[in-house]
């Protein structure tokens, strides 16, 4: 069973600009790209910068400190398979945005990606 937490209105998302919350203690940054919106973990896996503050080049998000480079969709880095963040399910009714998680969860658990 899921559950959805609110974590904005879709209309106080910036088109292609990170927006930080915090979900059950996961930082995670959520980016509004045209009609999409995509969510994934904050935390720069290189040193730890949040991606929030990075920009969107395409359906990527480029980390603020060093240029590292992930997917939105897949949290993969185009550069290197081995690094990436996790990506959660996004949800958006009635113009809110919403993550799903897993109700026996204490924090979101990334979308379906095998490692």
């Amino acid at each position: 069973m899921t559950r959805k937490i609110h974590v904005a209105a879709l209309n106080d998302l910036v088109e292609e600009e990170g927006f930080a919350v915090q979900v059950d203690g996961c930082p995670v940054a959520v980016f509004r790209c045209g009609s999409e919106v995509h969510a994934v973990g904050n935390v720069c896996p290189h040193m730890g910068a949040p991606l929030s503050d990075g920009y969107v080049d395409g359906r990527s998000v480029v980390c603020p400190w060093h240029g590292w480079v992930f997917d939105l969709r897949t949290g993969v880095s185009p550069f290197d398979e081995d690094a990436w963040v996790p990506v959660y399910r996004v949800v958006v009714e009635a113009g809110e945005v919403y993550l799903e998680v897993e109700e026996t969860e204490s924090a979101p658990e990334p979308s379906t990606r095998d490692r």
